[in-house]
């Protein structure tokens, strides 16, 4: 199901990823992060493009569209599921 889908992504993210603050993360840390999410083939275009966790904050849709030249119809799904939630976790915890 999605909900445990979703808890094991956490589960990854805490016992993986040195922080769960993406402001922390490596370019390695943000490429096991879309590696564990399902788009192993897509995570190394972060890695090529030097995304760290501070970029991937910056990012806005166009740049996942575009800017990592990786197919449409991943680059959807990895800028809704994933860069967009991941945004706005980080910057509600800011306010």
């Amino acid at each position: 199901s999605e909900l445990e889908e979703r808890g094991r992504r956490e589960e990854f993210v805490k016992s993986e990823l040195g922080s769960l603050n993406p402001v922390n993360w490596t370019v390695s840390d943000v490429v096991s992060y879309f590696t564990s999410a399902g788009f192993p083939e897509q995570a190394l275009a972060f890695r090529t493009q030097e995304i760290d966790g501070k970029s991937l904050l910056l990012m806005q849709r166009n740049d996942v569209l575009t800017g990592l030249s990786i197919r449409l119809g991943p680059a959807l799904k990895i800028y809704e599921r994933h860069v967009k939630v991941l945004q706005r976790t980080h910057f509600e915890e800011d306010d």
